[in-house]
């Protein structure tokens, strides 16, 4: 890793799940995740996440040219592409326990993408 990585992912690198060998599994591993539901915000959400976490390659095959800008925005180490292959990220339904009350898209959006997210890193952390 170079200097600014190691100040960029400093608090991910003093985790002891983590530490400076799980930062360089994340930083040269390959994720993709399309954008399948009719509203993509978990997707878009989770693809966010796991540029801020510096995923080396994050292929998001039917994003726009405006959201995989986006995307890289969040990554200054994470090449954003269209095509290529990576370890899929999976996304969980909507929990039976989640309440149905009007206006719950935005969190459940955040709770999905979060989830996803979080599960891969720590998989990519952990090889």
């Amino acid at each position: 890793m170079r200097d600014e990585q190691v100040q960029r992912y400093a608090r991910h690198i003093q985790l002891p799940d983590i530490g400076g060998l799980g930062q360089t599994s994340v930083l040269v591993s390959s994720a993709r995740i399309a954008l399948r539901d009719a509203d993509p915000r978990a997707e878009l959400l989770a693809a966010t996440f796991l540029a801020a976490g510096g995923v080396g390659t994050l292929v998001v095959p039917n994003a726009s040219d405006a959201q995989r800008s986006e995307l890289a925005a969040h990554g200054p180490d994470t090449r954003v592409v269209a095509d290529g292959t990576g370890r899929d990220v999976a996304l969980e339904p909507r929990p039976s326990w989640w309440p149905t009350a009007e206006g719950d898209a935005e969190a459940l959006a955040y709770w999905r993408g979060g989830l996803a997210a979080a599960i891969w890193l720590a998989d990519a952390a952990s090889r």
